[in-house]
């Protein structure tokens, strides 16, 4: 892989480092205020969406300068990001109201949505806010592997997925103020797992080079 790297030439480097830290400001709000640094609003409202602007920027050089390996390794990450979010919904969705587990898997996205919009848990914005925030970070999860991974074989993202996983539990209790139990760490490590999967598998699917 570390061959293949310096083929790429110093143009794709640049552009896929300045790309991964643009998909990385949704998970690093939430670390910096986990951390206490910062509160989670901060850096989405100033960060948010210049980063997202800056991606589809460097989408539209890449096409540009003709940089096709980078382009595709963007698109694909973005588009499979959210496929696998899909697939991390779905299957914590069906253990939770099929009875496997009482603990609602979608309860952190109001609370989310109140970190950054200071609004009730309750209310509409916090709502609409925190799926949004919910699906900005597949997104950016999605994004950050291909680039990196590109067309590896599928379980890298299952190691990728179990990395994500090992840093919410960490941040889950300071940010949310959850109690972690058996059955909350279950149901993620079972979503994270199916997020791996699914993105591994598209990865290698359509990356290709």
């Amino acid at each position: 892989m570390l061959a293949k790297w310096k083929e790429l030439g110093w143009q794709h480097r640049w552009m896929t480092a300045l790309a991964f830290v643009c998909a990385s400001v949704s998970i690093l709000a939430l670390l910096i205020h986990a951390a206490g640094w910062l509160p989670m609003y901060f850096l989405v409202d100033i960060v948010a969406a210049p980063s997202l602007v800056l991606l589809l920027a460097l989408g539209v050089l890449a096409r540009r300068i003709d940089q096709p390996v980078f382009l595709n390794r963007l698109v694909v990450g973005a588009w499979a990001g959210l496929v696998a979010t899909l697939g991390y919904d779905a299957i914590r969705l069906v253990l939770w109201k099929g009875g496997v587990f009482s603990f609602n898997p979608f309860i952190s996205h109001p609370i989310f949505g109140m970190l950054i919009t200071g609004q009730p848990e309750e209310s509409v914005v916090a709502q609409v806010v925190g799926w949004g925030y919910h699906f900005w970070n597949g997104f950016g999860f999605g994004i950050m592997y291909t680039l990196v991974a590109g067309p590896s074989p599928w379980y890298y993202a299952l190691i990728w997925a179990l990395f994500l996983e090992i840093g919410w539990l960490t941040a889950l209790p300071s940010v949310l103020e959850f109690r972690l139990n058996p059955e909350l760490i279950a149901l993620s490590f079972i979503g994270h797992g199916v997020y791996g999967l699914v993105l591994g598998l598209l990865a290698r699917r359509y990356i290709r080079a």
